[in-house]
């Protein structure tokens, strides 16, 4: 049940008859309202939190985006090159995991039973997972290159 008097509810039914934001300076102040609960926020892990926030604060900088559409996409942009981090990010782990675990572990892996077994890292599965990380890599990028050349056209036709 709603604690909102009679009063108060025609008063908000009234208010909401005209409009929104009508001055420079309330859409100044409400400009940024969609980013602070943006859409793409809650796919950004925790700990990538401040590395994300920080170039998205570049971003709207950079790009000042005046409408949600805007907002949109320069979230997703930023999504984009998130993504783009997380694959670099995964790919020299893995890298370093498969370089590093034959000289770590004497050249044997063990599993839950005791059993040991020789991982098989050769230039030919190193090769097959480069080109899976390329051409994810190559898919995210277009994705990124298309975010932007999509906010600069509306940007363009809506100015």
């Amino acid at each position: 049940m709603s604690s909102v008097s009679e009063k108060q509810l025609e008063a908000n039914r009234h208010n909401a008859l005209k409009g929104g934001v009508k001055t420079d300076e309330g859409r100044e102040i409400v400009r940024f309202n969609a980013r602070k609960h943006g859409i793409l926020g809650n796919l950004v892990a925790e700990y990538e939190g401040d590395f994300y926030n920080r170039y998205l604060d570049q971003l709207f900088d950079e790009f000042q985006p005046n409408s949600i559409i805007e907002n949109i996409l320069v979230e997703r942009i930023a999504l984009h090159y998130l993504k783009l981090y997380r694959l670099a990010k995964a790919e020299a782990e893995f890298m370093k995991s498969c370089l590093q675990s034959a000289r770590v572990f004497g050249g044997a892996l063990f599993d839950s039973d005791g059993q040991g077994y020789t991982p098989e890292i050769n230039h030919h599965n190193i090769q097959q997972l480069v080109e899976i990380y390329s051409r994810y890599e190559t898919a995210t990028e277009n994705r990124l290159y298309r975010a932007i050349r999509e906010l600069k056209e509306y940007k363009r036709l809506h100015s």
